[in-house]
């Protein structure tokens, strides 16, 4: 009996042991700015696994789930999710990823999963895709649900359906993070929105300029985010600063949400913008924004140093502000120009993390001669 009583002793010791780790690590995680990558589920069989996330991160966020969610407990069917392990493997590698203080969240939405209706009528009476959402997040041990909402248009359908939709996903992510990815004019000024915060010009008109501005005057929804992740990117250079869309977003949002500017490693999927690491770097064609949404000129690096130092790093509102990276996985036949090339995801981790934990001189990304690809 003693040697029984002695096993369940230490058993509980260093259960008691592995708890304070993580939490630890959750603390420590907790009081760095934020960087946080998405991971695209489609293409896990042929990147590297989930688990394999650089440390820098501070979140990964897991893409893309459906908005008429369905979960069997099971397998994928019905998520959207298109993993190549089954949901066991999976929640074994968000564990792990947890254990040394990186958070985990699903991404609901994204370009090509559009049928919000469903879950946008859930906003103020929660039915089945509410609770399905909550048992997955449970079941996975996630910690909590990203709001991706991409459907084209501004009018008052696509408003009130918008609004919904964070009303549902707040309620299926009960106590846990609900985050939301901004569009990248979603902030800028329009005829519906008036133009007093944007000096009196309207944004260039892309089908969603200023819906996240529209969205926001119920200032209630605001209330249920932790943090924004804006997409400043796939946007070009030629009329758009990426640091200018940030900057609208933290002057709309409350100061104690988190608000990230985004990145896409090259090339994007419109536009010649060529994102690079450092501003040394920016010597390849579509490597400068020309001017920003509003006409204003530029003439500055399209790099992430630039976008760091003149967004987040610039601002004292939040001191957990940081940077997005969409996507993780994003790594082949990346565009060159002589030496210097565009940036990837792993210099992106090492360049961010430097600069948002502001120790320049200890890291590689800031040697020319870095070729992380």
């Amino acid at each position: 009996m003693r040697a029984r009583s002695s096993n369940r002793a230490l058993r509980r010791v260093t259960a008691a042991l592995l708890l304070a780790t993580a939490l630890a690590a959750s603390a420590q995680a907790d009081e760095r700015r934020a960087l946080v990558g998405y991971y695209p589920s489609w293409l896990e069989a042929k990147a590297a696994k989930l688990v394999a996330t650089p440390r820098g991160y501070t979140h990964v966020i897991l893409a893309f789930a459906k908005p008429d969610f369905v979960w069997n407990g099971k397998d994928w069917t019905g998520t959207g999710l298109q993993f190549a392990g089954s949901p066991a493997d999976v929640r074994r590698e968000i564990a792990a990823l947890q254990a040394r203080g990186t958070k985990v969240v699903l991404a609901v939405g994204g370009a090509t999963y559009l049928n919000w209706a469903p879950l946008a009528a859930e906003g103020e009476h929660p039915g089945k895709i509410t609770a399905a959402l909550t048992k997955f997040v449970a079941d996975l041990g996630l910690d909590g649900i990203d709001v991706d909402y991409e459907t084209d248009g501004t009018g008052p359908k696509q408003i009130a359906e918008y609004r919904g939709v964070i009303r549902a996903l707040s309620n299926a992510a009960g106590a846990k993070m609900l985050s939301l990815a901004a569009w990248s004019t979603g902030a800028d000024c329009s005829k519906a929105t008036g133009t007093a915060p944007c000096g009196g010009k309207t944004g260039v008109w892309d089908g969603r300029t200023g819906r996240e501005r529209l969205v926001f005057a119920d200032t209630s929804l605001l209330a249920k985010l932790a943090m924004i992740n804006v997409m400043s990117y796939d946007a070009g250079i030629e009329s758009f600063d990426p640091v200018k869309a940030w900057s609208l977003y933290r002057d709309l949002v409350p100061a104690r949400i988190t608000l990230n500017i985004g990145f896409e490693i090259s090339p994007e999927g419109w536009g010649p913008a060529r994102l690079v690491a450092t501003n040394a770097k920016a010597v390849c064609p579509g490597a400068r924004v020309k001017a920003d949404q509003f006409g204003a000129p530029v003439n500055q690096p399209y790099s992430v140093e630039r976008a760091l130092n003149d967004g987040p790093l610039s601002s004292a509102k939040n001191a957990r502000d940081g940077a997005m990276l969409w996507h993780l996985v994003k790594d082949q036949a990346l565009p060159r120009c002589g030496r210097p090339v565009t940036v990837s995801p792993r210099e992106l981790e090492l360049t961010a993390r430097v600069l948002l934990d502001r120790k320049r001189s200890a890291s590689p990304a800031f040697s020319e001669d870095t070729d992380d690809h």
